[in-house]
C-alpha cells in the first residue's frame, strides 16, 4: 500500500490493484493502472474530476449513492454506485463499503451525496479507508471492527487548517468536519486494527500553522498509549508492506 499524499492511496492485495480518492493528476498517474478507483464522498478534494481524467476510462469506478450523475460524463466504462453494506468484487478483491461519519453532499451539506469508507480484502489481508471523519458518534467504527479483521487502517489526522483549529471547534461549534490525530488513534483502537496509516495530513493546508503538526500530535499521543508500534507513517510516494 502506497501513500501518495492527503487521502490518496493504492493498495495492490490479491492481484489486484486500487486507488482510493485520487487528487492531482499527477498523483493520479503515480498510481499506475489500477483495476478500480474507490472515492469515499463528493468532496472537491475526494471526487476531483480533474484528476479522474488522468485515469484509464476502462477502470472501474465506484462512488457512493448519489455521486452517478457527477461523473458520467467522463465515460468510464464501468460506474458503480454503492451505499453502506454493498460488496463489489474487483478481480481477487471483495470490496466492502461501510459507513463512515462526515459531512454529506458536495458543495453544500445535503443528504445526498452519500459519504463510505470501504475495506478492501484480498491475498488473506484487509485494510479500512475510512475517508474523511467528523467528531460525531463513531459507535460505527466498532461494528465494522466486528465485522472484519482489518490488518490496516487508514485514517485522517487533519484538514486544511492546523490541527489546533479542529480541537478548538470539536468543542464550541458544531463538532468539527475533520478528526485530530487523538481521535483518529481513538477510531484506530475501536477498529481493532493492526496498524494504522494516517492520511490526509502536510499535503492540502493554508499557511497558519507546520503542516508535519498532525504528525507530531499523532507520535506522542501513540507513544503515551504504548501504540507506537502500530503507527506507520508514510511519506508521500512511500510504501508499507500488507503481508500477515
Amino acid at each position: 500500500m502506497t501513500w501518495l499524499g492527503h487521502a490518496t492511496a493504492v493498495a495492490e492485495l490479491g492481484g489486484s490493484r486500487v486507488v482510493f480518492d485520487p487528487l492531482l493528476r499527477s498523483r493520479a498517474r503515480a498510481a499506475g493502472r489500477v483495476d478500480a478507483v474507490l472515492v469515499t464522498h463528493a468532496h472537491v478534494d475526494h471526487l476531483n474530476r480533474w484528476s479522474l481524467k488522468a485515469i484509464d476510462r476502462d477502470t472501474h469506478l465506484v462512488v457512493p449513492r448519489g455521486c452517478k450523475d457527477i461523473v458520467a460524463d467522463l465515460k468510464f466504462a464501468r460506474v458503480t454506485e454503492v451505499t453502506a453494506g454493498d460488496q463489489v468484487q474487483v478481480g481477487g478483491l471483495e470490496i466492502t463499503a461501510v459507513g463512515t461519519r462526515h459531512d454529506t453532499g458536495r458543495w453544500r451539506k445535503q443528504a445526498l451525496p452519500e459519504c463510505v469508507g470501504y475495506v478492501v480484502a484480498g491475498g488473506g489481508v484487509a485494510l479500512n479507508h475510512a475517508g474523511d471523519v467528523d467528531f460525531s458518534d463513531h459507535a460505527v467504527f466498532d461494528d465494522i471492527g466486528k465485522r472484519h479483521a482489518i490488518d490496516v487502517a487508514l485514517l485522517p489526522i487533519g484538514g486544511m487548517l492546523p490541527v489546533w483549529y479542529y480541537r478548538w471547534r470539536r468543542h464550541v461549534l458544531d463538532g468539527g468536519i475533520h478528526i485530530d490525530p487523538d481521535c483518529a488513534l481513538d477510531i484506530f483502537e475501536r477498529l481493532g486494527a493492526r496498524a494504522l496509516v494516517p492520511v490526509h495530513w502536510g499535503t492540502v493546508h493554508l499557511p497558519f500553522g507546520l503542516p508535519g503538526t498532525p504528525r507530531r500530535r499523532l507520535a506522542k499521543i501513540a507513544h503515551e498509549r504504548g501504540k507506537t508500534d502500530a503507527v506507520r507513517v508514510l511519506a508521500h510516494g512511500e510504501s508499507l508492506g500488507l503481508a500477515r
